[in-house]
């Protein structure tokens, strides 16, 4: 009898779970489903990652220290004081002078003007009138227009005229001209290895110039 009774037991919970099999699976998915967001509401939250664009260098800011300040005087448009970046050449400082006055020796600045030279901060640039001679760049504060030596009485390479460097032993108006060609020079062995002058001519007037 307790066989039978078993037995008719089993036989009924396999018939409920046959019956049932539907809801059953069904609610193991919700458990599952369930569980799972559990899992993901208590388990820590990752930061997101944001990815920004860089300023362009247009919109960057302008360092002061990068800018240098020169005087412009004499025969341009608007004479004065202009800031300029680093590593600006004449050109640069003339034409933010306006340009060159219609009273502008243009033929002594051709000559004695290396329009291609840095300048550097405090820099002066003189330009003469028509039958005027002057220096035209003055790095030194020492100098003045008309003088092409440095504060030490020596020839500067890269400001004297045409004329005082033909004052040079040995320099006449076609070495005098190349050296005019040649500038700026970062040392004087410059003048020979730019073959603006010989071996020998450096050797006679290298104590009587400077740059």
């Amino acid at each position: 009898m307790e066989d039978y009774a078993s037995e008719s037991s089993d036989n009924r919970i396999l018939d409920f779970i046959k019956s049932n099999i539907l809801i059953l699976a069904l609610f193991l998915a919700g458990m599952m489903l369930l569980g799972y967001g559990l899992i993901q509401m208590t388990a820590p939250k990752k930061t997101a990652i944001k990815f920004e664009d860089a300023p362009s260098v247009a919109d960057a800011k302008t360092d002061n220290s990068t800018k240098i300040k020169v005087d412009v005087a004499g025969e341009v448009i608007k004479p004065g004081v202009y800031d300029l970046p680093q590593n600006s050449r004449v050109q640069d400082a003339l034409v933010a002078a306006g340009g060159l006055s219609s009273n502008a020796d243009r033929n002594y600045i051709s000559k004695s003007m290396n329009l291609a030279q840095v300048i550097t901060d405090g820099a002066k640039i003189y330009i003469p009138r028509v039958g005027e001679e002057g220096t035209i760049v003055s790095n030194s504060t020492a100098q003045v227009a008309g003088v092409s030596t440095t504060s030490n009485g020596l020839t500067s390479v890269n400001n004297a005229s045409e004329g005082d460097l033909e004052d040079l032993p040995g320099i006449g108006p076609v070495t005098a001209s190349k050296i005019i060609d040649n500038r700026p020079y970062a040392s004087l062995d410059e003048l020979v290895s730019k073959k603006a002058i010989g071996k020998a001519t450096f050797e006679k007037i290298k104590d009587q110039i400077s740059l």
